[in-house]
């Protein structure tokens, strides 16, 4: 798992960009970088997740130029594919004579392996690491095809990448923990990596892809009482069988996952709308009534509706499960 955020506010203003550079170049990838003109330099970064095949962490630069040479590369023992889930602010990489622009709510997706230059301008993101030879491998794609950068639009299969990864570390990020759940992380980012070059993706990465799609569809779709497996599979084109298979990983399939997912809706409708009942919120959420409630948010948090939101709205953490 992460550690800590560390920021320039723990420096001194004289020493703040010369300890961030230093933190850039060694724990992110090795690169020269300078402050853009206009004001104080801030920046931040908190790991979410540390570990072999990715990591991931929360970043927040005020204003910088960053250079990634033939000289860095040559000094960088593993060559890594960065990903940043742009949530504010602006960045901007020069690859050669190529320019790509990632705005807020775009996904950027970078090679390490060539000479780049990045510009960020109060600049806010979810930060993903991965070895490079990791990716080429679930995408799939050959070295000639693998793609120098690419920018991830909040559209189509696109947009179920970004809104993993951004869901990935919305507390509790429980998800963090599992392996399962970060390689399919690396799945999706292959996908989306070979459909941008009109290449079939790999099993692994193409079968990520498409539940991320059932996911969503199912989000879509919480507060409809009668939603089933024969009616998921039907709006996502997929047989039962196949359907099935892309949730082997949860006892109880589907079904289970529309519960999991019902009794998470409901965690978010308790703190939004607190003065709303708990039969309204059951309604919403497409329980069968408020009873039905009851017994899966209990069964999915150890607690009951009431006792969940009177823990929650008085400042105390929820009671584990």
């Amino acid at each position: 798992m992460g550690g800590p955020r560390i920021s320039t506010a723990d420096v001194s203003a004289t020493e703040a960009f010369d300890w961030w550079a230093a933190v850039q170049s060694e724990s992110m990838t090795p690169c020269s970088t300078q402050p853009l003109p206009g004001g104080p330099f801030s920046a931040s970064i908190g790991s979410c997740v540390e570990s072999e095949p990715i990591s991931i962490a929360q970043l927040a630069i005020s204003g910088s130029i960053t250079h990634r040479n033939h000289r860095h590369i040559a000094r960088s023992d593993t060559q890594y594919v960065l990903a940043y889930l742009t949530t504010a602010g602006r960045f901007d990489v020069r690859f050669g004579g190529d320019f790509l622009r990632a705005p807020a709510g775009t996904m950027f997706v970078v090679d390490g392996q060539h000479p780049q230059e990045a510009i960020a301008s109060d600049f806010e993101a979810i930060m993903v690491r991965v070895p490079r030879e990791l990716l080429l491998s679930a995408t799939g794609l050959s070295e000639d095809d693998f793609p120098r950068a690419r920018r991830l639009q909040p559209v189509g299969h696109e947009a179920l990448v970004i809104d993993y990864f951004r869901r990935l570390v919305e507390p509790p990020a429980n998800a963090l923990g599992n392996i399962a759940m970060l390689n399919a992380g690396i799945e999706l980012l292959a996908a989306a990596l070979a459909l941008g070059v009109e290449q079939r993706p790999d099993e692994p990465a193409a079968n990520s892809l498409l539940r991320q799609h059932v996911i969503a569809f199912i989000r879509a779709n919480l507060g409809n009482p009668g939603l089933t497996v024969d009616r998921i599979a039907f709006a996502c084109g997929i047989s039962r069988r196949k359907l099935f298979g892309l949730f082997t990983d949860i006892d109880g399939g589907p079904m289970q996952l529309l519960r999991q997912l019902r009794a998470e809706r409901a965690q978010e409708l308790l703190i939004a709308t607190p003065d709303q009942t708990i039969a309204a919120i059951a309604h919403a959420c497409g329980f069968t009534g408020e009873r039905n409630l009851y017994r899966v948010f209990r069964a999915e948090t150890g607690i009951t509706p009431g006792e969940y939101r009177e823990h929650v709205l008085h400042g105390h953490p929820a009671p584990a499960p």
